[in-house]
C-alpha cells in the first residue's frame, strides 16, 4: 500500500485531515452511543416494565427481546473506542516516520541520542492529547447537548432556570 504524505506535517489538522475516513467513524459510533446513553435511563425503565408485563403473560418473549436489542447501543462504544485508537496509532506511527526521516538527515552530534528520546516523548505527548480530544468531543460534548435537548424537550422554562446558575456561578 502506498503511504500518503500528510499536507503539512508542522499542522496538527493534517493528521486529522488524514485520518478523516476512520474519524467518520468514530463519529457515527460516537454518536449513537451518546445519545444512547441519555435514552438509556428511558430503555431500562421499558425492559423492567416489559418483564413485569412478560412474567404476568402480558405479552410475549418476543417483545422483550426486541426491547433488549437497543442496548446493543453499547456495541457502539466499543466501536469508538477502538477507531479511536486506530487513529491514535496510524498518526503516531505517521509522526515517528516524519521525525525518524528527519533525524537520519541531519548532521549527527553529541546530542543526537537525547534529542531522539525528547522527541519521541513530545509525539507521544502529542498523539495522546490528540486522542483525548477525539474520545472527550463525544464523551463530554456530545452527552451534554443531548442532556440539554432532553431537557428542553420536558419542561423549556426549567431547563433555562437550571441552565442560568452556571454562567452566574463563572
Amino acid at each position: 500500500m502506498k503511504q500518503k504524505n500528510t499536507r503539512d506535517p508542522k499542522k496538527m489538522t493534517s493528521y486529522f485531515w488524514y485520518e478523516a475516513p476512520i474519524l467518520v467513524v468514530v463519529t457515527i459510533s460516537g454518536l449513537i452511543y451518546n445519545i444512547g446513553m441519555v435514552a438509556g435511563p428511558y430503555f431500562q425503565g421499558q425492559l423492567v416494565q416489559g418483564l413485569y408485563d412478560l412474567l404476568n403473560h402480558k405479552i410475549l418473549a418476543n417483545r422483550l427481546i426486541q426491547l433488549s436489542l437497543l442496548y446493543l447501543v453499547q456495541v457502539c462504544r466499543a466501536i469508538k473506542r477502538f477507531s479511536v485508537r486506530i487513529f491514535a496509532n496510524h498518526t503516531s506511527r505517521r509522526m515517528r516516520r516524519l521525525l525518524y526521516n528527519a533525524l537520519l538527515h541531519r548532521q549527527f552530534g553529541d546530542d543526537t541520542g537525547s534529542l531522539m528520546t525528547k522527541a519521541i516523548s513530545d509525539v507521544d505527548s502529542c498523539v495522546e492529547g490528540m486522542r483525548k480530544f477525539t474520545t472527550e468531543i463525544f464523551d463530554t460534548g456530545v452527552v451534554m447537548i443531548a442532556y440539554l435537548a432532553m431537557l428542553l424537550y420536558y419542561d423549556v422554562r426549567l431547563t433555562i432556570l437550571a441552565c442560568m446558575f452556571t454562567p452566574l456561578a463563572m
